[in-house]
């Protein structure tokens, strides 16, 4: 342990919680959740924690959070739900097609996936420890395409989704055309692998979802490269090695945001914010009066929020 871990450890949590209060994202939270309208945020592959980047939504009082995950034993944490939201869980996996599909269970079960695991040539030399992988063990599987897993959520609120399946995150959106449609989706994370040839087969690469999500509306806005282990399993940090995946994020553009109601552009505020895209949020907020309008009008001090977001760090 080093001592910084050991100094964070004899701090009290009650002195964390209020120095985490002061923080830039907090700050926003606490101005910006209380008013925003309702919202659908759908956290697939939410295995042991919820998906705390989206802190503003997570905290909105109107927020219907559905956390799918088929795991059920790693939903735990929904028992003790601290946030605003109201929580809800799906247990069914989700699909292009929805029905019957083969889950492939890895060894370590974050690994599972609808597709199987499958170590190619140009890869064998950089995948030596198999042990996350396999064995792998099948079981067959009712699964929901994404329209169906909301069906029961607000129709007329916008959707957030975030996606982490091991491999199957494009397929899920292809299946989701009637939500893209109806423009009810504004914004989108998901897991995007950077291989030539992925270890989970068939798996939709990050190009792949560009092209998707572009001809659809939507422009990227944030990517988290992720470098590969070492063939050990070991992370090396220090060691520069080839791109595995990317978190990547993905906002309906502004001009098609903006022929959409406004409760959907107030959606697109909170989505910059929790991904600390404080610039976009206060173009946003600035240039759009019938916004600022309607969060003035649920309470929110619209002016505070300006100010914290014109002093945010860069």
């Amino acid at each position: 342990m080093s001592v910084v871990q050991a100094i964070r450890r004899l701090i009290p949590q009650s002195a964390k919680n209020r120095l985490r209060q002061r923080t830039t994202p907090w700050r926003i939270a606490n101005l910006l959740s209380p008013a925003l309208p309702p919202s659908v945020c759908v956290d697939v592959g939410a295995s042991h924690y919820p998906h705390v980047n989206w802190l503003v939504m997570l905290n909105a009082p109107e927020t219907r959070w559905l956390a799918v995950e088929p795991n059920e034993e790693n939903l735990y944490y929904v028992k003790n739900w601290a946030w605003k939201s109201a929580i809800s869980t799906c247990t069914t996996g989700l699909s292009r097609d929805g029905g019957a599909q083969t889950l492939h269970i890895t060894n370590v079960d974050t690994g599972s996936s609808l597709l199987p695991p499958e170590i190619p040539a140009s890869m064998q030399h950089r995948v030596t420890n198999l042990s996350y992988f396999f064995p792998v063990t099948e079981r067959r599987i009712e699964t929901l395409t994404l329209p169906q897993a909301i069906a029961g959520l607000p129709a007329d609120a916008p959707v957030f989704v975030k996606l982490d399946t091991q491999g199957t995150e494009l397929s899920i959106l292809e299946g989701a055309a009637e939500l893209f449609d109806a423009r009810r989706i504004v914004g989108v994370e998901l897991e995007a692998t950077l291989l030539a040839q992925p270890l989970m087969k068939g798996s939709g690469k990050f190009w792949q979802v560009c092209q998707f999500m572009e001809a659809r509306g939507f422009e990227l806005l944030h990517v988290k490269l992720v470098q590969a282990v070492g063939p050990d399993g070991s992370e090396g940090r220090k060691r520069r090695r080839y791109l595995n995946e990317c978190d990547a994020v993905f906002a309906l553009r502004v001009d098609v945001a903006a022929s959409l109601p406004v409760n959907y552009r107030a959606g697109l505020l909170a989505f910059y914010t929790t991904y600390a895209l404080y610039d976009e949020a206060l173009a946003l907020l600035q240039r759009d009066a019938e916004l600022s309008a309607m969060l003035g009008k649920r309470g929110a001090d619209v002016a505070a929020l300006i100010a914290t977001l014109e002093s945010a760090p860069q």
